[in-house]
């Protein structure tokens, strides 16, 4: 069984060995924002609390398309920080590299393709309303790591897609707290798992004229010895209006369903202005 998924954790970095001789075309999209609002109030009659929200935003996409190959690159990153009634937390904390890379003879069929994702956060996470600050999640607490084999399509202009029936999911727990308390569905005291099962990502990227833009990325994975309920998904969504040179508004949606953090949807949706600086 370890062989089996040493085999996928390689696969990826083997095929990225392969180089096109002929030419080949190169894309980069990429989006940098900073968005935040502040709330200061005092002796104020209508009540409420001093708040602030600051959040950030990275997003690099590189695709590389050739003769024989098409390589994704993808990089996210996501960081926001809430104070209200004087307590400072993070609302988001997530850093995601993601590469794929299919095969491409013929730019309009299905080709064989192999991908690695990895993904962590930062620093460390508190539940809503915990005072005696005691972290839920931590720096590399926790990691995930996926590595696929399947089919991709990169023939259309504004998607990519990614089938895998051969799909290897591994959950990391660094943070000894939370391994004692078997977070994030790793046994009690234990420092990994490992899960086989199936795949699917679908990219989405579309400029819709030089002030608006739309990128968007679904993931889900079937554990094959799970039931189907606890599937995981992860939608994330992210527009952009620019209203003069680097200002604009950004809306930014995120649903997660992963029952081995939470038996329940997640959800974190911000609406900010702010500075972006985007790469099209």
């Amino acid at each position: 069984m370890r062989t089996f998924f040493l085999a996928f954790l390689l696969m990826p970095f083997a095929l990225l060995g392969q180089s096109d001789t002929l030419s080949a075309k190169y894309q980069r999209k990429a989006i940098y924002s900073a968005s935040g609002s502040f709330t200061d109030l005092d002796n104020w009659n209508a009540g409420g609390e001093n708040s602030s929200n600051i959040s950030f935003l990275i997003r690099e996409n590189w695709v590389k398309k050739g003769p024989s190959f098409t390589t994704v690159h993808l990089l996210e990153g996501n960081y926001g920080l809430s104070r209200q009634a004087g307590t400072l937390t993070k609302n988001a904390d997530r850093l995601e590299f993601t590469t794929t890379l299919t095969g491409s003879p013929k730019v309009t069929e299905w080709n064989l393709s192999s991908q690695f994702n990895v993904k962590t956060q930062l620093a460390p996470g508190y539940a809503k309303g915990d005072t005696l600050r005691i972290p839920i999640s931590n720096f590399g607490a926790p990691i995930y790591g996926q590595f696929s084999f399947g089919l991709g399509n990169n023939s259309w202009e504004n998607w990519q897609i990614f089938l895998s029936p051969m799909a290897g999911k591994s959950t990391t727990v660094l943070n000894q707290d939370l391994r004692d308390k078997a977070a994030f569905g790793v046994d009690t005291g234990a420092t990994w798992r490992l899960e086989a099962g199936a795949k699917i990502t679908l990219n989405y990227t579309e400029q819709f004229s030089d002030a608006f833009s739309i990128n968007a990325k679904t993931d889900i994975f079937y554990n094959y010895w799970g039931p189907i309920s606890a599937t995981d998904f992860m939608f994330d969504v992210i527009a952009l209006y620019k209203i003069k040179e680097a200002f604009s508004i950004n809306a930014h949606l995120q649903l997660i369903r992963d029952i081995d953090q939470i038996d329940a949807w997640q959800r974190r949706s911000v609406i900010g202005v702010g500075l972006a600086y985007t790469i099209k």
